[in-house]
């Protein structure tokens, strides 16, 4: 089983699904429109962005550590920052002078959620703000910036942590991590809070890290893998795709502390069942929309503020209105995305090169 590939198939195609989730939540659906009910799973698309890092951050930790004895974490830090930091921060800039940009073009902006401490933005600390505040920031794209503060709070201590603990220790570290998500749900859940904190969302990414390990050191479970029928494999992902969709649409407390695991399963599963050699789920990487999950950073940034600005620009009471509201924004996104990406990002990530083994 060759290990030291660091690409993977059909992970691009993963992630533009995951955003259309969260599209399609922030997007202006009216509740009589039958799109209404896939509109309320873009919790669910963070949840499978959770997973799937913890599945690539604990895959290049192992794989470091497994062949060079040690991880550099200054190096991985290093990697981390550059693919996120330069346009988190462009984009709180952004936000900072939305308010200016607005009143320069005289358009009316919303003054619904709390100014935001801009101290909390730059530190990483909004999905904090966000907790103790019980509300969003009233601008864009700060209230989608929660989940990127939780995945930059991940960086830190999943790489300390596999850093410092012997590798056969690792499963003790994922089922440690999933057993304290859940008590930390819990516990919040009487206090109230929100869960929007790297304490209440680690099992996502110890799922993701089931299959990371499985690659590195069980390979011969793979071999397995690759005996299961194949309908079985899209059976199982077809049962995500149902889950995704239908457990946000029920109205049953209980099923706050039942979903995250039954997440966490099923799309570790999916994962796990696209890494075998042979006889693998597969969506191919010359799919327009696989082709587009490279872009999906920009993408989760750019999108709401595309959407607010639409929605200030034209008046969508009528049914009709909102399906050319989406499109619009969709396409401008991805536009605007591709850019950013091949204009701005890549000149950060050219360097990271310099930081590798």
């Amino acid at each position: 089983m060759d290990v030291s590939r660091k690409h993977f198939h059909t992970f691009d195609a993963l992630r533009f699904f995951s955003f259309l989730l969260v599209f399609l939540h922030h997007t202006p659906i009216p509740k009589a429109s039958v799109f209404s009910f896939f509109s309320k799973s873009g919790g669910v698309g963070v949840i499978f962005f959770f997973v799937l890092s913890g599945f690539l951050i604990t895959y290049i930790l192992l794989y470091e550590k497994n062949t060079t004895g040690k991880i550099i974490l200054k190096k991985f830090f290093v990697r981390r920052i550059l693919r996120i930091w330069p346009l988190f921060y462009a984009m709180l800039l952004f936000a900072f002078l939305t308010p200016y940009i607005l009143d320069l073009i005289r358009l009316s902006y919303s003054n619904e959620g709390y100014q935001p401490n801009w101290i909390m933005s730059v530190l990483f600390l909004e999905n904090y703000k966000m907790m103790f505040s019980g509300d969003f920031p009233n601008v864009s794209p700060l209230r989608v910036m929660w989940s990127l503060c939780i995945e930059e709070h991940f960086y830190i201590i999943w790489g300390i942590l596999i850093s410092t603990i012997s590798l056969k220790r690792i499963p003790h570290l994922i089922i440690i991590s999933i057993l304290f998500a859940n008590i930390m749900r819990l516990i919040y859940y009487k206090l109230e809070l929100n869960t929007a904190d790297l304490f209440t969302n680690i099992d996502y990414f110890a799922f993701g890290a089931i299959p990371a390990y499985i690659l590195v050191f069980k390979s011969e479970i793979l071999i397995k893998m690759e005996k299961l029928p194949q309908s079985f494999k899209y059976l199982t992902a077809g049962a995500s795709v149902l889950f995704i969709f239908g457990i946000p649409n029920v109205n049953f407390e209980w099923i706050y502390f039942f979903s995250p695991a039954l997440f966490g399963t099923f799309f570790s599963l999916t994962i796990l069942f696209t890494l075998p050699q042979r006889n693998y789920l597969k969506i191919s990487d010359s799919l327009w929309f696989s082709k587009l999950g490279i872009f999906t950073y920009g993408l989760y940034l750019f999108h709401t503020i595309i959407i607010n600005l639409f929605l200030q620009l034209q008046n969508v009471t009528s049914a009709y209105n909102w399906y050319l509201l989406a499109f619009t924004s969709l396409i401008i996104t991805i536009l605007i995305s591709i850019l950013s990406y091949h204009f701005f990002e890549k000149q950060f990530l050219k360097f990271k090169v310099k930081f590798y083994n």
